[in-house]
């Protein structure tokens, strides 16, 4: 068996790009940079026992069945209720399917996870997950349930014929509890004792809070007094879940928001300030070239062309 994987090895490995993967999607997406899709064994299109790479991401849930796919020299198995994260550029093959394979998938492109401002190239979220490739959560119902429920909103709220007047902030919120339900999951497996049922509880409190009032509230204190907690306990909680202060948190939310304005609306830079509930365009500008790098006016401009 040794010798045979090695030789699929040498195997021309294919790339399979995220355009390619929106060429099979069967409805407009408001945004090109995820889609949600269920897949079974009859439009399951990767070919079995041939090495590939994406460059984009995957998490997805079985359903029914089971698959096998092999990393590296090393075969892996899952099976109904198991959810898989399968990081960039992982060299993978897929050796069987069952006959009643079924699965929902959330594919995203480097792009939007960079977007939702979770920095791959950082010590961060992703690059936690991405540094084992045998990202497997098994028996783990609850979980299991809170993730179909945010990929079966995030698949109803990118489909253009759905109205929904909140759709940017939404998509947000429940993508980013999809990646932090998965971290949470692994941080707590590989460190049990290091983060305690109430740091948690209030991290994703915290959390859910923020995307609920980040345009009008940018002050921590807003959110401490929420949680009936003083604001250096929120601080000492958030630094140690998520390795980030609260407030650093609330920017990124912020900055992240403020572009997806810029580049997706025909608000000036004036009435995007106003939305975020800045003091003036000036503070605006301000805190938008400390988080981007350049101008909002310049972001904007760069967009039409």
């Amino acid at each position: 068996m040794a010798s045979n994987s090695r030789s699929k090895s040498v195997d021309p490995i294919s790339l399979f790009t995220f355009e390619e993967l929106l060429q099979e999607v069967e409805f407009d997406l408001r945004i090109k940079e995820f889609v949600v899709m269920e897949i079974e064994t009859a439009n399951h299109s990767v070919e079995l026992n041939k090495p590939f790479r994406s460059d984009y991401f995957a998490v997805f849930m079985i359903q029914k069945g089971n698959i096998g796919f092999r990393i590296e020299d090393k075969s892996y198995e899952a099976e109904k209720g198991d959810i898989i994260f399968s990081p960039i550029a992982e060299t993978v093959c897929i050796e069987k399917v069952s006959d009643d394979y079924k699965a929902k998938y959330i594919f995203f492109s480097l792009d939007f996870i960079m977007e939702a401002g979770f920095n791959y190239k950082s010590n961060d979220v992703l690059k936690s997950l991405s540094s084992d490739p045998t990202n497997i959560i098994r028996n783990e119902p609850d979980l299991y349930r809170r993730m179909n429920f945010h990929l079966d909103e995030l698949k109803v709220l990118n489909d253009t014929e759905k109205d929904n007047y909140y759709f940017n902030e939404m998509i947000w919120h429940h993508f980013s509890l999809v990646i932090y339900e998965i971290d949470n999951h692994f941080k707590k497996t590989d460190r049990p004792n290091s983060v305690t049922y109430r740091e948690d509880e209030i991290t994703t409190s915290f959390f859910i809070l923020v995307r609920k009032h980040f345009k009008e509230q940018h002050n921590v204190q807003f959110y401490a007094d929420q949680l009936f907690i003083s604001r250096k306990y929120l601080t000492k909680v958030i630094n140690k879940t998520m390795h980030k202060s609260p407030r650093d948190i609330i920017h990124q939310v912020l900055a992240v928001e403020a572009r997806i304005l810029l580049r997706n609306t025909n608000s000036n830079v004036n009435e995007v300030a106003t939305q975020l509930k800045f003091s003036d365009q000036a503070s605006f500008s301000k805190f938008f070239k400390k988080h981007s790098g350049k101008s909002p006016l310049d972001y904007k401009k760069d967009d039409l062309y």
